[in-house]
């Protein structure tokens, strides 16, 4: 799908505004409901728009470790990487997983109460996984930038 000039205002301000109503959207860029629903429900069916989120701050509610960690599977087989992959899917800490390319096969993004509950919850449920051949953590200690706003043109 080619983006338009219109698709693209969309994009930009749902990016910075989330939560504003279809009515709202199309007021704030000077269209009609019907069009501004028509070109954001376009963008939903080609999965450009995929949803919208609230951004809750971690910390906030208690958990105050955020760390990457990257992991080095066993072997490369599709059995051991749907079991890895499907075994990671299940657990709420981890909040990305990505496979990569270089020395590690993938990396996470994890968080965790405190370094108590870090270290409890790699020991029995991500390093216990027989998938598993080795970890390296990095914990994230200051938050320099963070944002899901693509530059849109």
């Amino acid at each position: 799908m080619k983006i338009s000039k219109t698709d693209q205002k969309i994009l930009i301000a749902m990016q910075k505004s989330p939560t504003l109503s279809q009515s709202e959207l199309a007021d704030e860029l000077g269209m009609s409901r019907t069009s501004c629903w028509r070109h954001v429900k376009d963008l939903e069916d080609e999965e450009i728009l995929q949803e919208r989120k609230a951004e809750i701050n971690a910390e906030k509610i208690g958990l105050s470790i955020r760390a990457n960690c990257v992991i080095s599977i066993n072997n490369h087989s599709n059995e051991t990487r749907a079991k890895f992959e499907k075994h990671i899917i299940s657990m709420d800490n981890v909040l990305e997983c990505y496979a990569t390319s270089g020395g590690k096969d993938y990396m996470l993004t994890v968080v965790a109460r405190d370094i108590k509950d870090y270290y409890e919850m790699m020991s029995s449920t991500i390093l216990d996984n027989p998938t598993i051949e080795s970890s390296q953590t990095s914990f994230l200690m200051k938050k320099i930038k963070s944002t899901h706003i693509l530059p849109i043109s």
